[in-house]
């Protein structure tokens, strides 16, 4: 009883002050009039049997003033409108209370939904003057104070929470907090991201050591509701292929994966194949132009940081061109000066070994994006300058040493180059072979590791200047420049001083030799400052960083730079949130990794502890049970009252008038022969319910719309629009139906299939609108329709011609747009006689495909204003929106009598023409 007593509350309590005016009423129900007696007619007896003294009225029955006293008290309390509230957060013991909030990725899927389920935990903390310690389990920069404070304060704490972009430490979270605290605490709820992670039961442990005394309660989002997250792309025989993690037993049916450009537009929708046992992935493959542009991958409807993969230099393959001046050494592939360069570069490029000039200019203008010269002393008088130009637009050109080089260069060198070469341990030199030294911080090739077995015995010389030092990558043990680079405009050039073969120096037999091939071709100039020169330029900095919801942004200020030799062994984490970084002219990504061991699902029950859903606990209103009480009171105040009146004779005559209403009224059959009476007079449009309820909201709201602008400039006055079953109502009384295609359409059973194709062979027009997929080029919504319209006579369909009746039906039009614009609108190519021109035929086209949304470019509220925005957006567009529809509607109400030419000569003539 006390428990039923918590839980009861009002949403009007003040009416339950009306229960003091119970003893009014008690007064005022004392009295009844007595009960009528009956008399035989003869008036002397009448006159006998009366009384000379007044008479007063009998008292009410104490049981009937009981009643009717119940009756005014259930009356007061439907005015009040109790409900039982739900105890489960209210019946925890009092006292101070730690909330712990997952933020990571995992619960940015809905995350304002988690957001309110914290509120309103904290509201009931709140209500009871409990304090609070607020703690949430990602690693943060930010120092967030898990102090007990009131739970006011930690509410406006938990507005600002926002999730992070990489996945919860539970266990260390909770070691922030002091040993004092833990003894404080009363009870303990835990709002969880559904995601186990395989600390969740050691979780529940350190909670029940360190605060033996607390009640727990964990709360966890429902199967439905869990994230689905993407794994580590790989490639494999030029195909992408991407790993969809789905947690067990949640539907992971009906994915997309979106392939994203650097510009943010999308370049392929893939769909997700489910293998089962959680386990699903995408397959791609690009061309390489548009596989260079594709800055991430993403699962469409997944907003949240684990639902998208970043690319960086790694995954694109440039296009590079490959010249030498040797010809008389190909014959032996271990002596070419390309040999070497080509099998650094083969991973990571698509190679062209150009011929002449032409072939240089060709590959240019074809989007060229390093060409690479061994031993050649100058570029052709005839392309070089294009060459030129293509280096200031961005273009990078890679050169080797060698005998020409050594004799004359032409302008395309980063540095001032001395004439000749030096020789280092010959039997002319008193100088020996040289090692390198370390890569300079500012280098690109910064981090890599030093081989000390390769040697350098012959090298090109740079005459020394003030920028040398700022311009060398990579250098000699005695000093003397290795690699030289230098900034041209918005490209780059980059000199090697030895051979591209082995003939000066071991450095291309080596392994080192094609990591720097590596970074050379995932080089990106504009990231170049060949004058930086320091010790942050060997880091690499974040130059876009994922948020919680899994959306680019720009690095705050906690974001911290990763050492180039440290990058690969980095993982994301709150000081390297996931995210693109560079460092001189490469970029990096950092993704979060994730495995199917990171997407287990938080069994239902942990160490004893119950997990229930966020799914807020249902108030279960008392109104209707009182109603019916007061319902069965007032009958029974009415028999008691006709009982005491002497009215069952009266009760009993209007019983048998209403049973042979029942018997003899309308039957349903009448019924509906009046509604569909009703319809017939007063002419509407309709569409098709879906099922989806989002959907028919946006059609009925389209159709009021279209309805209210054809009463205002036409004479077409139509009632309000209705929806329809195409099951089982009945079609033919609407001309037109507007019938919205879901993507998740299924086929039509034998009983729908009969009645559209009835409806469509009886002169009616269905108005099939694909929202924003092609009919022609296929999508989602296409395949729907095609399910749809299997098995149905459908006619030989084209997009409106010029001379269509559509295009002047009230309006002179050229263009169908809705809320988008770019589809077409499709309709039967002929109607009648084939040789006719399409759709001057006697009749109407019985199908009308269109995919720009129109429904939604219709609807307007209550004021008149446009529910749904029009993309690209203009008032013009939506302008044409509500000319296309009332161009529809006349059509389907007119027919073709707008291209009907019989009556053109009576009427000049009647013009006097």
């Amino acid at each position: 009883m006390m428990g039923f007593l918590q839980s009861l509350s009002f949403t009007l309590p003040m009416a339950l002050w009306a229960l003091a005016a119970l003893p009014l009423i008690w007064w005022l129900l004392r009295f009844t009039p007595p009960k009528p007696r009956p008399e035989v007619f003869p008036p002397i007896r009448i006159l006998l049997g009366l009384k000379p003294d007044d008479e007063t009225p009998d008292k009410t029955p104490w049981w009937l003033l009981l009643l009717r006293l119940a009756l005014a008290a259930l009356v007061i309390f439907v005015v009040a409108q109790p409900f039982l509230k739900p105890q489960s957060l209210e019946n925890l013991v009092a006292g101070n209370r730690l909330i712990i909030v997952d933020d990571g990725f995992a619960a940015a899927q809905r995350w304002n939904e988690r957001r309110q389920a914290l509120l309103e935990t904290l509201d009931v903390a709140r209500r009871a003057q409990d304090r609070v310690t607020l703690l949430t389990t990602a690693p943060r920069n930010i120092v967030f104070d898990d102090t007990p404070i009131a739970a006011a304060s930690a509410m406006e704490q938990a507005r600002a929470l926002k999730p992070q972009a990489v996945a919860t430490d539970r266990i260390k979270a909770v070691e922030k907090i002091d040993a004092q605290t833990w003894q404080d605490i009363k009870s303990i709820v835990w709002l969880a991201d559904g995601i186990e992670r395989g600390e969740a039961a050691d979780f529940v442990k350190v909670l029940s050591k360190k605060a033996p005394q607390a009640a727990v309660k964990i709360l966890s989002p429902a199967l439905v509701e869990l994230p689905v997250a993407l794994g580590p792309a790989d490639l494999k025989e030029g195909e992408i292929n991407v790993p969809v993690l789905v947690p067990q037993g949640t539907a992971g049916t009906g994915l997309t994966l979106q392939v994203k450009a650097t510009n943010g537009r999308t370049l392929l929708d893939v769909p997700v194949t489910t293998v089962g046992n959680g386990t699903a992935f995408a397959k791609f493959a690009l061309p390489t132009t548009l596989r260079n542009e594709v800055q991430s991958v993403a699962l469409a409807g997944q907003n949240h940081a684990g639902a998208r993969q970043l690319f960086d230099d790694r995954w694109r393959r440039r296009t590079i061109a490959l010249q030498t001046a040797e010809t008389s050494e190909l014959a032996q592939p271990l002596l070419s000066p390309l040999h070497y360069v080509s099998r650094g570069l083969e991973p990571y490029a698509e190679l062209f070994t150009p011929q002449t000039s032409g072939d240089i200019s060709n590959l240019i203008d074809a989007g060229l994006s390093m060409l690479v010269l061994a031993d050649i002393s100058a570029v052709a008088d005839d392309v070089a300058p294009k060459v030129r130009d293509w280096i200031e637009k961005g273009g990078v050109l890679l050169r080797f040493a060698g005998p020409r080089l050594a004799a004359g260069h032409d302008e395309f060198v980063p540095v001032k180059l001395r004439e000749g070469d030096r020789t280092l341990g010959s039997s002319l030199s008193w100088e020996t072979p040289q090692t390198m030294q370390a890569f300079p911080d500012q280098s690109p090739f910064a981090g890599l590791a030093i081989d000390p077995r390769i040697t350098v015995s012959r090298q090109v010389l740079a005459e020394p200047d003030s920028e040398l030092a700022a311009r060398t990558w990579a250098s000699l043990a005695d000093g003397t420049p290795l690699v030289t680079a230098e900034r041209r405009g918005k490209g780059l050039i980059v000199l090697f001083h030895v051979t591209a073969n082995a003939n000066w120096s071991n450095l291309p037999l080596s392994g080192l030799f094609v990591d720097m091939m590596q970074r050379v071709a995932g080089l990106d100039p504009s990231q170049i400052n060949s004058t930086t020169n320091t010790s942050e330029a060997q880091n690499f900095a974040a130059r876009l960083v994922l948020n919680g919801t899994g959306d680019l942004v720009s690095p705050d200020g906690t974001t911290q730079t990763i050492a180039a030799k440290d990058f690969d062994a980095t993982k994301a984490s709150a000081d390297h949130p996931p995210g693109l970084y560079v460092q001189a002219g490469r970029e990096r990504a950092i993704n979060l990794g994730l495995t199917s061991n990171d997407m287990q699902v938080l069994p239902a029950s942990i160490n004893g502890v119950s997990v229930s859903t966020y799914a807020p606990e249902e108030t279960r209103s008392l109104v209707p049970e009182i109603i019916i009480g007061a319902v069965i009171l007032f009958l029974l105040d009415c028999l008691a009252t006709l009982a005491l009146g002497g009215g069952m004779a009266r009760l009993r005559g209007a019983a048998a008038v209403v049973t042979l209403a029942i018997l003899f009224g309308p039957h349903e059959q009448v019924m509906a022969q009046d509604t569909a009476m009703e319809a017939a007079l007063s002419p509407r449009l309709a569409y098709v319910k879906t099922g989806n309820a989002e959907l028919d909201q946006t059609s009925a709201e389209g159709l009021e719309g279209l309805t209210l602008i054809l009463s205002e400039r036409t004479s077409a006055n139509l009632a309000k629009p209705v929806g329809l079953d195409i099951s089982s109502d009945d079609l033919a009384l609407y001309p037109l139906l507007y019938w919205p295609v879901d993507d998740v359409a299924e086929a039509l059973d034998d009983n729908s299939r009969q009645r559209i194709a009835g409806f469509m062979k009886n002169g009616g027009t269905i108005f099939f609108d694909l929202r924003n997929g092609d009919l022609a080029t296929g999508s989602a919504a296409s395949d729907a329709l095609r399910r749809i319209l299997d098995k149905l006579d459908v006619p030989p369909l084209e997009p409106v011609p010029d001379n269509h009746v559509l295009t002047r039906a009230f309006y002179l039009l050229d263009r169908f747009p809705g809320r988008y614009e770019s589809g077409p609108l499709w309709v039967e190519s002929t109607l009648g006689d084939p040789s006719s021109d399409p759709g001057t035929a006697d009749g109407v086209s019985s199908l009308i495909i269109g995919s720009n949304d129109y429904a939604a470019a219709w609807a307007i509220d209550e004021r008149g204003e446009p529910r749904y925005a029009v993309v690209p957006g203009s008032d013009r567009q939506r302008e044409f929106a509500f000319r296309t529809g009332i161009n529809v509607v006349m059509y389907a109400l007119t027919g073709n009598y707008k291209a009907d030419q019989v009556h053109v000569p009576a009427l000049l003539e009647r013009l006097g023409q």
